[in-house]
């Protein structure tokens, strides 16, 4: 009973902390490791082809590793990374978050040969002050990653503001009040849930301007659960969500948790999920069958299948992000052509919003033919210009829809990209 009362005080205060501003500063440390200036950033677009009216270059950027303290899963701090870029202004500039895809690997480094960190700078040389988080367990972070697990990746960005806003008076910045949040596939889930923890939070320093969560896994027990049972080409997915699951919840009885997987796959798995510098999804897709509940061992299919109690199941559903009422307005975006998160997940949410009242939202199909990676691109370009409006002219409650010469732009641009997708039938690289 003492244990029992003990875990339910723990998880009280646990709650109670994560809910409230920290007291004592959360930055632990910041480095500048590049400076752009405006040629920089021209030479930058220039080697890698992007027109410079989809996405504009009107600043210098300072680019800085930060280290920040986090809460854990059991109320203590310990160390996440991030990167920040900084546009080089006087003037009051917007936040945008922006949420990076999976990996297993720790090791990251700050290149912009990144196409996540290339986005990063697109919205700095812009005029924002854009922050990538690494998530828990990522980077220079302490400890193990938590896969698909909404409250700690909220907190990565709850608390990487706390530090740049610390940090942005050392460097005299200033926020202009708008706080924009996205990012793609885990990074589309993480920016939701950062969207409806800092909702809750209520901090007066931190109101979600708009966000636009990208082709991102929202309905985990319900439409992208389907691809748990079929062949499915990113079956990394199961493996990496029970591992994060087993060390968040404790979901199984079991003193190894790699013990949950049918041989060889118990141990396989260890060397890409335990203290991985640089082995990669790619690489681990290679060993997996096509069908990802094939490396669990069958009794725990079985559970999953039959046992409405089962803790894994009931914990996915926690973890589940279309059942809440974002009172700041959301755009989903996606392509109904996605065979990696399927496109359903952003009709689920946008429907069950809507069913709740939730009025300002959006659904944005970029594509009825793109996949996954390939139509990473035009999400990223429609959330760019979902936020330019907000940043632009306030509220904007028209939204007037995308100029007209860079709508024709983007879209002829789309149109190569789904004949040369018709004709390979191949997915492009991962984003």
């Amino acid at each position: 009973m003492r244990s029992i009362l003990t875990s339910i005080f723990l998880l009280l205060a646990f709650h109670i902390q994560a809910h409230e501003p920290p007291n004592t500063p959360v930055m632990v440390s910041h480095e500048l490791v590049k400076s752009y200036t405006k040629a920089d950033v021209k030479q930058v677009w220039k080697e890698k082809g992007v027109p410079r009216i989809a996405l504009p270059v009107h600043l210098g950027v300072d680019v800085y590793e930060i280290i920040y303290y986090v809460p854990w899963l059991d109320g203590t701090m310990r160390k996440a990374s991030g990167i920040y870029y900084v546009p080089k202004t006087d003037k009051a500039v917007p936040y945008v978050m922006y949420g990076h895809g999976t990996q297993i690997e720790k090791h990251r480094d700050i290149t912009d040969k990144d196409a996540q960190q290339f986005i990063c700078l697109s919205y700095a040389t812009d005029g924002y002050a854009a922050m990538f988080p690494d998530y828990y367990g990522i980077g220079k972070g302490e400890g193990k990653h938590l896969y698909q697990h909404a409250w700690s990746e909220a907190q990565s960005f709850i608390y990487m503001l706390y530090a740049i806003d610390e940090f942005n008076k050392e460097l005299g910045l200033k926020h202009d009040g708008h706080l924009f949040l996205t990012g793609y596939s885990q990074g589309g889930h993480a920016s939701m849930a950062a969207h409806k923890y800092i909702q809750e939070l209520n901090d007066p320093r931190f109101q979600v301007t708009a966000s636009s969560p990208m082709s991102g896994a929202y309905d985990m027990t319900g439409v992208q659960e389907q691809y748990m049972f079929q062949e499915y080409p990113r079956p990394f997915y199961l493996p990496y969500l029970l591992l994060s699951y087993q060390m968040a919840y404790n979901i199984l009885d079991l003193k190894n948790p790699y013990d949950v997987f049918r041989p060889p796959f118990d141990t396989l798995f260890p060397a890409y999920f335990e203290n991985n510098a640089h082995r990669t999804l790619d690489e681990l897709n290679k060993h997996l069958p096509k069908i990802p509940k094939d490396v669990v061992k069958q009794e725990y299919v079985d559970a999953y299948m039959n046992d409405p109690d089962f803790a894994f199941k009931k914990r996915l559903a926690e973890n589940n992000l279309t059942d809440w009422i974002p009172t700041a307005p959301m755009q989903l975006c996606y392509c109904k052509g996605d065979r990696e998160v399927n496109y359903q997940n952003s009709e689920v949410a946008y429907r069950n919003m809507t069913a709740l009242g939730v009025t300002a939202i959006k659904l944005n199909n970029l594509s009825d033919e793109l996949d996954h990676n390939t139509c990473a691109a035009f999400a990223v370009l429609a959330t760019k210009n979902y936020f330019d409006r907000f940043k632009n002219k306030g509220k904007n409650p028209k939204m007037k829809d995308v100029p007209g010469f860079k709508k024709f732009l983007i879209g002829f641009v789309k149109r190569g990209e789904e004949k040369k997708y018709r004709k390979k039938g191949k997915d492009s690289a991962y984003i």
